[in-house]
């Protein structure tokens, strides 16, 4: 090897040579054979989709007529029948060219069907990818290794919808969590996803019926309105036809409202809030049960949220499909075990309590948390998750509940600085419930009104329903998502909601 000037190579630069032109016949030689690899696959789908055109399914005539059924209603007792369903592809495993299985998935449960012989190489088969709708038919047979003892040995299937083989990667399981939140319109397909959807659907039923059976009407109040009841830094403001108007933060003056119609009533709506919060039991936008009771005790209303809420827990448990379905969504899982009654704690004997715990508002300064104080979430939770059942802590000063709440009274009838409160404490959740007796003279409403630094005459109904017989009330408001947090050990109240809105994400 020389040189363009007819010199010998030096060693060391030949060396080099050598190496690259090794290095560019490995490349080309890669290149080839990759090109080559690429051309066979080709071939080969070419040969397969021509293979599969070729494949047509019909339907045999002589066997019996299937009959279209739901999953949920596929039973043993049905075995050797023959059935259509119409699902969703939840998982599909190819084991050969002649044998495949898919677990359908329609909403009312799961079922395992298998398909042989030629069923498995139609074009539409070998396209077959998760979450495709299909029609199928084929007749049951039990197998207790599959999901709810039967499995459908497959004889016809049709393609409804198609769905492309992006679909594996869209939501993975080390996707980060805008990645899911961007998704979750089909991250909810999951099963644990789905299963709290489906308890959460089966809670509202129960607390409606508590109601029902307890004589407390529903309403419906607007959710637009011109007024505010829990502070207005918290409101979402909007133009309302040339006026200021916001989402609601609560029903609860609405209900008030009804009630010398209709008695005892409640709702179940959105609330909103604009507090930019950005922890694991925080939404802008929650489901909100609220209730009013007509002529009730502050000691009525404790007995009443204690009792509803033992009632759906009860209820919920009670039937076997939900009680199944809660012990497999539950990380523990077992049932809830709701000790009863609630401890029913005041707020002066919480501040007790967290003093005796070494609980300090300042740790590094030593200064534990004195009357006036709001106990914020983490030691609030610690109390809870540390005594280990439900508390009801009541009795807060006036200073840190809103304008509308009735005053404890002293020995000699007169008002002092405690407030009828009360919040309802789970542990692992914190707080779920809050409640109090309401102002009902119209007197002390104005007065309420001009400490809050509020104008009262757009509450002129509000102030009204003191005016025209006044009555003494109490009333409550549960955020079900928290209630729901609680009830399944969900981390992040995120996964309890249908879609979220939280600071930062209003889509999908």
């Amino acid at each position: 090897m020389v040189t363009p000037a007819g010199e010998p190579v030096p060693k060391a630069q030949k060396k080099k040579l050598v190496k690259a032109m090794l290095k560019d016949f490995r490349l080309r030689a890669t290149a080839a054979e990759k090109e080559a690899a690429e051309a066979e696959k080709a071939a080969a789908a070419a040969a397969a989709a021509e293979a599969a055109a070729a494949v047509v399914l019909v339907e045999d005539p002589t066997l019996p007529a299937a009959q279209l059924l739901k999953l949920r209603d596929l039973k043993p007792e049905l075995a050797g029948t023959r059935v259509r369903v119409q699902a969703w592809a939840h998982q599909i495993r190819r084991e050969s060219k002649k044998l495949m299985f898919i677990v359908l998935r329609d909403g009312t449960g799961f079922l395992q069907a298998v398909f042989t012989g030629d069923m498995c190489g139609t074009q539409d088969a070998l396209d077959l990818n998760r979450e495709a709708t299909i029609d199928v038919r084929g007749t049951l047979h039990p197998d207790e290794r599959a999901r709810g003892g039967l499995e459908l040995r497959v004889d016809f299937f049709e393609l409804i919808g198609a769905s492309p083989a992006e679909i594996e990667s869209v939501v993975r399981y080390d996707s980060g969590r805008d990645v899911v939140a961007d998704n979750r319109h089909l991250f909810l397909r999951q099963e644990r996803p789905a299963q709290i959807l489906r308890i959460r659907s089966a809670l509202q039923h129960y607390f409606r019926q508590h109601f029902f059976d307890t004589d407390v009407h529903e309403v419906t109040p607007p959710t637009l309105v011109q007024t505010h009841c829990e502070g207005g830094s918290t409101l979402f403001k909007l133009d309302y036809y040339g006026t200021e108007a916001y989402l609601t933060q609560s029903s609860q003056l609405y209900l008030e409202t009804a009630c010398p119609a209709l008695g005892d009533v409640y709702c179940m709506l959105p609330s909103y809030r604009a507090e930019k919060s950005r922890t694991r039991r925080h939404l802008s936008e929650y489901l909100h049960l609220e209730a009013e009771f007509a002529f009730c005790s502050f000691d009525g209303l404790l007995d009443r949220v204690e009792a509803m809420i033992c009632s759906v827990v009860d209820q919920l448990q009670a039937d076997p499909k939900w009680a199944a379905l809660i012990k497999e969504t539950r990380k523990d899982g077992k049932l809830v075990d709701l000790p009863r009654p609630f401890r029913r704690m005041d707020y002066t004997d919480a501040l007790a309590w967290l003093q005796e715990h070494g609980v300090y508002k300042d740790e590094e300064a030593k200064i534990f948390y004195q009357y006036g104080d709001d106990i914020p979430e983490a030691p609030e939770r610690f109390m809870v998750d540390t005594i280990g059942e439900p508390i009801m802590l009541c009795r807060f000063p006036s200073g840190m509940k809103s304008f509308y709440m009735s005053r404890v009274k002293d020995a000699e009838g007169n008002d002092t600085d405690l407030t009828e409160s009360v919040d309802v404490l789970m542990p692992g959740v914190g707080e779920i419930v809050g409640g109090s007796s309401r102002f009902w003279q119209e007197q002390e409403l104005l007065d309420g009104f001009k400490r809050a630094g509020i104008d009262p005459a757009t509450y002129y109904w509000y102030t009204d329903l003191r005016k025209y017989g006044g009555f003494p009330h109490c009333g409550f408001g549960l955020g079900v998502d928290r209630f729901l947090c609680w009830l399944l050990q969900i981390h992040h109240i995120r996964d309890a909601v249908l879609y979220e809105r939280t600071v930062g994400r209003c889509k999908p």
